[in-house]
């Protein structure tokens, strides 16, 4: 459930005692389009070094707020909102226990049913990318049936200081499970449906550098007790 501004907005030069704190040093900004020519937009907030959490913000309904999404994978998510103009002045984003609750892995499991696949480098206006993609092992009845789709990502070669963006936690499994995934921004990705159509597409727009922080009470910090 979303806690209504049971946060609270520390500025530049304020200091929390008891807090784990997130940093983030970029915002990738995506754009997308669905299949049915539906777009829209994702912004998400990362540390290029450390790929084991993430906070991905949108605009609410009304406009005048933004719904935060956090998640650490090892063992923390919150959601919550706050005033946007007050977001994007605030360095750091403190959250009450209120609006947090322990991340459980469900899909750590599922992740035997799919892998990894590398594929020849994509060329892309003259300039060339990696080119991967999470396919299912199921069979193609399965596959049609549960609607499963292939999701391939185009990341750039030349971004080796970032680490993989890991934006849903059966990538991030598959790729603790093996590393098989290489450094870089991601460039794209899109869904391929198992007639061979493309369903949906992002695109990254911008990568801005940012020097935001999160914290969590230390209290309500579930990666000290998930085992």
């Amino acid at each position: 459930m979303i806690r209504l501004l049971l946060l609270f907005i520390i500025f530049i030069g304020s200091f929390v005692n008891a807090q784990k704190k997130y940093h983030f040093d970029y915002a990738l900004l995506y754009k997308n389009e669905s299949n049915t020519g539906k777009k829209s937009t994702s912004l998400y907030f990362i540390n290029s070094r450390n790929n084991t959490y993430q906070m991905y913000v949108h605009e609410d309904k009304d406009s005048i707020d933004s719904i935060i999404h956090f998640i650490d994978y090892k063992g923390i998510t919150s959601n919550s909102k706050v005033n946007i103009n007050l977001f994007y002045k605030a360095e750091t984003i403190t959250n009450d226990c209120g609006s947090v609750l322990k991340f459980t892995n469900q899909y750590k499991y599922n992740s035997k049913n799919y892998t990894i696949e590398k594929y020849k480098d994509t060329l892309i206006n003259d300039t060339t990318y990696f080119h991967y993609s999470i396919k299912s092992l199921k069979s193609l009845k399965y596959q049609k049936r549960k609607k499963i789709q292939t999701e391939h990502f185009i990341i750039d070669k030349e971004s080796s200081d970032f680490e993989p963006f890991l934006y849903q936690p059966l990538l991030y499994n598959l790729y603790n499970d093996n590393k098989t995934l290489p450094n870089g921004k991601l460039k794209m990705s899109y869904y391929i449906d198992v007639n061979g159509k493309l369903t949906f597409k992002r695109e990254l727009y911008k990568a801005i550098l940012s020097d935001k922080y999160l914290t969590i009470p230390e209290e309500c910090d579930y990666t000290k007790t998930l085992k």
